[in-house]
C-alpha cells in the first residue's frame, strides 16, 4: 500500500492566500525561489523539512501543522493486503506483519501461520504485553509449567515477563493473530 497522499502544496497555497501574499512575497520572506515555491504548491516537488520549516515560520506557525492530517489521524484503514509485510520464519512458519505501513503506530499486529506440527518460539518477544487470538485451527501456547490449548475463537493475554512457544495442535495448520506493543523499551 502506498502512503496516504498529503496535499502539502494546497495547504501552503491556502495559507499564502489567506495572508494575502504573492509567491514573490513568500520568496522574499523565506529565501526560497518563487519557482520552487510554485513547484511545491502544485505538488510537482516535495519540500524538504528545512523548506517546510522556513515556510511555516513565514506564516507564524509550526511546520507540523502541514502534516497533522497525515500524522495524527484517529483511524487508519488498510484494504485487504495493504500495509502488509510477509516474513517466512521457516518452511512451516509464516508471519504477516499487517501494521507495517502505519506511521507512528504503537502496536504491531501479526498473523502467524503454523503448518501442522510446526513450532515457533517467542515470535513477538518477551518484554511487552501481548494478545493472541486463534483465527483458525488449534495451537498450544507453552510457558514454563503452563500449557494452553487455543481452538478457533479462543484468546490469551500474555504479560511482559511471559516467554512463550506456540505449536500447531490440530490436523491442519493453525492461524492466529498476535498483537504486541511496538516500542518494547517503554513498557
Amino acid at each position: 500500500m502506498t502512503p496516504r497522499f498529503v496535499d502539502v502544496g494546497a495547504k501552503i497555497r491556502a495559507y499564502r492566500k489567506r495572508k494575502q501574499l504573492s509567491l514573490t512575497d513568500l520568496s522574499r520572506m523565506t529565501g526560497i525561489a518563487a519557482s520552487n515555491l510554485s513547484s511545491i504548491e502544485l505538488n510537482k516537488s516535495s519540500p524538504t523539512l528545512s523548506t517546510l520549516m522556513k515556510i511555516a515560520s513565514a506564516f507564524g506557525m509550526k511546520a507540523g501543522a502541514f502534516l497533522n492530517e497525515a500524522l495524527y489521524r484517529k483511524a487508519v484503514h488498510f484494504p485487504a493486503g495493504g500495509g502488509e509485510r510477509i516474513q517466512t520464519v521457516s518452511q512451516a512458519v509464516a508471519v504477516r506483519l499487517i501494521t507495517a505501513e502505519i506511521s507512528l503506530n504503537k502496536l504491531d499486529a501479526r498473523i502467524i501461520t503454523l503448518e501442522k506440527g510446526a513450532e515457533a518460539i517467542d515470535l513477538e518477544g518477551a518484554g511487552t504485553d501481548r494478545f493472541v487470538y486463534c483465527l483458525d485451527g488449534r495451537f498450544t501456547a507453552r510457558m514454563d509449567d503452563e500449557t494452553f490449548l487455543l481452538p478457533k475463537g479462543d484468546s490469551l493475554y500474555l504479560l511482559p515477563e511471559a516467554r512463550v512457544s506456540f505449536e500447531s495442535a490440530g490436523a491442519t495448520k493453525a492461524i492466529f493473530l498476535l498483537i504486541g506493543a511496538k516500542d518494547r523499551g517503554s513498557t
